[in-house]
């Protein structure tokens, strides 16, 4: 039994001759994933089962994964037509619907030209559920960027000369509209992407099992045949959380990572008809390692399955490996010079590029001879090694350096002045005023002590319902001196060029449209302007614009300030990352929370927060506040945390991140430790993760292995150069932006 019998839903089903082209046709190199077979198997025994039928699936993962492959499978299985709508970020109601077309007159549709006479009459003679695009691409035999800029053609033309006529409309549905109606397999794409609420508000409503849409014309039913495959991909810029409500329509979801390497081999076999074991063993290593590495840095680019078909298919066509890796693999995760220095180091770490050499020797001399011959590899991967820096010995030869990979990251760029520097002095170092806390006014030191109070009060209340409930906590807001100024200004030599070079290369990419209202007399969109009717020329509508953005990013920087701090200059490299990223934000107009904390100062006082920076009481001596940061006592890591992570949470920003500069495990009084204190962290950041705060951990101490293990690989920096520390901090924190 193939698995298109095995698996069809609707066996009587009889399809049209144009719908059974839409049925994706397996190539001979597909091969069937456990997740193809998972899904298959699920949606098959849930079919005829009431509300217990799965019909919208969720594929989440990075790009290469496979999720639309995956999609398309799914419709050669269940026999289903396949199509698909990509998302945007300004998609309206219109876009999810359909568009309103004006219906020309025959005496009109005669003076027209030929080609769009052609182009009218088959939008009239079509059933409506064709696009309007692919009506114009079969009509003039043009790609689908050429039919769009033909349509608004053809819609200015007919606003020309109505002579004062009557205006007919048609309404076209759109594809998704198609879909749902007749019964397809629809991959929506991107979902995660969409601003609109009330488009997100559209499609939820679609999902419903028996859901509904509402068009201009009728209301149309869910077809019982109907299945929605949502693929998001979680590395592209400009996505945010799915929707809590749509991606609880889901009854059944896969997360997409790259599959184990025996699978990676077998496909690319598969797919290029490249044999050779060994060499594909070791460009497996590499992309993983690579995938793993980008992770671990916030490099946004992914090394994926695809990377890894056309690597391998231009080794296979003769190219070289080391030199193919670059432009089919590194460039597509970034050409960033520093970033690209990350990932080397890390295959260098590994003997991968070693390797790679090796195998291509070893290509080259079968290449020639035809010999068979055995390629051998070394530098197995470690886990638990990957990102760290290297100070060891070279394991194998240099990558081939990028452009400008020798340039030094500090060294400041000519126009680096022009960027605005709040309180920064001629040479980059902040400029700064004699401290007299006593000169302050009676209103601005009442103000001051009723905001630490809002800080205690709104702490104590996080906490309230955790296991700190009974934790005495005091939220400190410290001052500052002149010989803090002075330490500060010290601290700051060598830093702000580096600052400011990655702030220069930041900031034209946080240059956003300004518009948060309707763009009027458009031919299409979702709100109608009954005023504009008079001018006859079909310009009726409104379309909303992008709402108005700033950079969405908040940070939120936490500091470990137990006792172990003082050692091997830990401390005095915390404070150096802590002024980076606090000018750096300053430069980038970045929200901005720098806490510190400790435990058990007194019985009275158990927890102790220094709140130094807070973005709700903004102030440019804050950062001299910085270099009270000292080495104290224990550490209760969870609590200053939750604390933490509940500010960022209710921030309005999109994205939310919180680094913890720490040395150590967490460990403070009443048995606060171990496996207990292990699994509030954990819980911790699994609850807030879900509330939409990123976490990063910056491990600076002995216990690294344990900081990773808490943490998780992926939410893990491992610092070991402390001399590099700032400027690796303000580097990951820029690539959230």
């Amino acid at each position: 039994m193939t698995e298109n019998e095995k698996y069809a839903l609707s066996p009587e089903r009889q399809l049209t001759d144009a719908e059974k082209k839409l049925v994706w046709k397996k190539p001979s190199t597909h091969q069937v994933s456990e997740e193809e077979q998972r899904i298959c198997k699920e949606i098959k025994r849930n079919w005829h089962r009431g509300e217990m039928k799965i019909a919208n699936i969720l594929l989440e993962g990075d790009a290469g994964s496979g999720k639309t492959q995956l999609a398309k499978a799914l419709s050669a299985n269940f026999g289903l037509p396949y199509t698909k709508v990509t998302c945007f970020a300004d998609m309206d109601k219109s876009d999810i619907i359909g568009a309103i077309l004006p219906v020309i007159s025959s005496e009109r549709l005669e003076k027209m030209e030929p080609a769009e006479q052609r182009v009218w009459k088959a939008l009239y003679e079509s059933d409506g559920f064709q696009s309007i695009s692919e009506i114009l691409m079969d009509a003039l035999g043009i790609t689908q960027e050429q039919a769009a800029l033909k349509m608004k053609q053809l819609l200015k033309r007919a606003a020309e000369n109505t002579d004062g006529e009557a205006i007919e409309y048609r309404f076209y549905p759109s594809e998704i509209v198609r879909a749902y109606q007749k019964g397809y397999l629809l991959e929506i794409q991107e979902p995660n992407v969409i601003r609109d609420a009330a488009v997100l508000m559209a499609l939820n409503s679609a999902l419903e099992l028996d859901g509904s849409i509402n068009l201009p014309t009728e209301i149309i039913r869910r077809h019982p045949d109907f299945i929605a495959v949502i693929t998001t991909n979680r590395s592209y810029a400009g996505t945010r959380p799915l929707n809590e409500a749509l991606r609880d329509r889901v009854q059944h979801t896969e997360k997409m990572d790259l599959p184990t390497k025996e699978i990676m081999i077998e496909r690319v076999m598969t797919k290029t008809g490249f044999q050779d074991g060994k060499v594909l063993g070791i460009l497996a290593d590499v992309i993983m390692v690579l995938d793993r590495t980008a992770r671990a840095n916030a490099i946004k680019g992914v090394a994926g399955m695809r990377s890894f078909f056309y690597w391998a298919d231009a080794i296979a066509g003769g190219a070289s490996a080391k030199e193919s890796l670059y432009h089919k693999v590194i460039y597509k995760i970034t050409t960033d010079s520093e970033e690209i220095k990350l990932l080397e180091e890390a295959l260098i770490n590994h003997g991968l590029i070693a390797s790679l050499e090796a195998a291509e020797i070893e290509l080259k001399k079968k290449r020639k001879s035809d010999d068979a011959i055995e390629i051998r590899t070394w530098g197995d991967i470690d886990d638990t090694d990957f990102g760290k820096d290297s100070h060891g010995e070279e394991k194998g030869i240099a990558l081939k350096k990028s452009a400008d990979s020798d340039e030094s990251s500090s060294r400041v760029s000519d126009d680096s002045t022009h960027m605005e520097r709040s309180g920064l002095g001629e040479d980059g170092s902040p400029n700064y005023h004699q401290a007299n806390p006593e000169s302050m006014s009676e209103e601005a030191k009442q103000k001051e002590r009723d905001f630490r109070k809002k800080l205690n009060r709104d702490a104590r209340e996080v906490i309230s319902d955790s296991i700190h409930k009974k934790v005495k906590l005091i939220v400190h807001r410290p001052d500052y001196d002149q010989e803090n100024q002075q330490e500060y200004v010290r601290l700051c030599q060598g830093l702000m060029p580096i600052v400011q070079e990655i702030a220069r290369k930041t900031l034209p990419y946080l240059k956003h449209e300004i518009s948060s209202d309707f763009a009027r007399n458009r031919y299409y969109g979702s709100k109608f302007q009954a005023d504009s009717v008079a001018y006859r020329d079909y310009k009726y509508f409104a379309k909303k614009r992008p709402p108005t953005e700033s950079p969405s990013l908040v940070v939120g920087l936490r500091v470990d300030e137990s006792a172990s701090m003082s050692a091997y200059g830990r401390l005095e490299a915390a404070k150096r990352a802590v002024i980076a990223v606090y000018e750096f934000c300053q430069l980038c107009q970045i929200p901005i929370l720098i806490y510190g904390d400790t435990a058990d100062v007194s019985r009275l006082e158990q927890m102790s927060i220094f709140a130094y920076t807070d973005f709700d009481k903004a102030d440019a001596n804050d950062r001299f506040r910085l270099m009270r940061i000292h080495a104290r006592s224990n550490n209760r890591d969870g609590m200053a945390l939750r604390i933490m992570a509940e500010r960022l949470a209710a921030s309005p920003q999109k994205t939310k991140l919180l680094i913890s500069i720490s040395d150590g495990q967490p460990k403070a009084m009443d048995d606060y430790t171990g496996s207990y204190a292990d699994t509030d962290m954990r819980q911790t950041i699994q609850e807030y993760e879900r509330k939409g705060v990123a976490f990063l951990a910056a491990a600076i101490g002995q216990d690294k292995d344990v900081i990773s293990k808490i943490y998780g690989n992926e939410r893990f920096l491992d610092i070991t150069n402390l001399h590099e520390f700032p400027a690796k901090l303000v580097r990951i924190i820029a690539r959230y932006l």
